[in-house]
């Protein structure tokens, strides 16, 4: 037995929410980018601000239409291995309308970075945008803090091991919302995701957010798909009741109807009802 009673196929089937909609993903990943593509053809949008050094350390803000505005800021998920800030900007016309600037964080992916390279460069992507808030014209004391699928992984690294340095810089996250997203790295580490990452017994337990949790401050909104496999919706459960116990401000929904791919093109996602 791999991990809590799976086979090596069931574990693969848990841990590929492609299976869940019949094993193609090309129609939403193309979806993702020909609206994305819309949306940045009709919004103002300052593209591939460099946050880095490197390459991939790009990040792309659309502005609110006035000073002052809270700040989404979204990490796009992937596997830790695909996707770009190019394709996720699905959601910036209902943030804009709702007030809120909008950025979306591109970072290095495996197997060119580790993950905790990925955190990192996530976290440096905030401190980059606390420097440039006054030229960018938002409100470093009003931050949203959202990621997808892997993406929820690292903003919960994040906040699990940088508040420190959130707080130097005087970037305050109010809100967490985490999609989908995956806090445990040790059944990734059993199946093929894991070919690109090579994660090591050390990685899993210094990275899972299950193990490394934040301290309160934050709402934290951690939301699943009905229709996410068994285990990506018990794993957000469990952390959602790790949170709660932890003492977070934390609501737990799953989105009905949805699934691993559509529930980011969904608005209310990005705009949860604060409890």
């Amino acid at each position: 037995m791999l991990y809590r009673g799976f086979s090596q196929q069931e574990l693969e089937q848990e841990y590929s929410p492609s299976s869940m909609i019949g094993g193609d993903l090309t129609p939403y990943i193309d979806s993702y980018a020909a609206l994305s593509a819309q949306h940045r053809a009709k919004m103002v949008v300052n593209e591939n601000l460099s946050y880095g050094d490197g390459a991939a350390q790009v990040l792309d803000f659309f502005p609110a239409k006035g000073a002052g505005a809270p700040l989404h800021v979204f990490i796009h998920g992937g596997y830790w291995q695909a996707l770009s800030q190019r394709e996720s900007a699905m959601m910036a016309p209902a943030l804009i309308e709702a007030e809120q600037s909008f950025a979306t964080l591109n970072y290095t992916l495996a197997p060119d970075a580790r993950i905790g390279d990925m955190v990192a460069e996530c976290r440096n992507a905030l401190l980059w945008l606390s420097a440039n808030a006054h030229s960018l014209g938002f409100d470093p004391s009003r931050v949203t803090l959202s990621g997808h699928s892997a993406g929820a992984h690292l903003a919960s690294m994040i906040m699990a091991t940088s508040a420190d340095a959130l707080a130097r810089a005087r970037l305050r996250v109010r809100d967490v919302i985490l999609i989908s997203g995956v806090y445990d790295l040790e059944p990734i580490s059993l199946t093929t995701a894991n070919d690109p990452l090579q994660l090591t017994p050390v990685e899993v337990n210094d990275l899972s957010p299950i193990r490394h949790l934040p301290r309160p401050g934050p709402r934290y909104h951690v939301t699943v798909a009905e229709n996410d496999t068994p285990e990506f919706i018990r794993q957000s459960r469990d952390y959602a009741e790790l949170l709660r116990k932890s003492g977070h401000s934390v609501n737990f929904e799953l989105q009905m109807g949805m699934q691993h791919f559509d529930i980011i093109m969904h608005p209310g996602t990005f705009l949860p009802v604060l409890r």
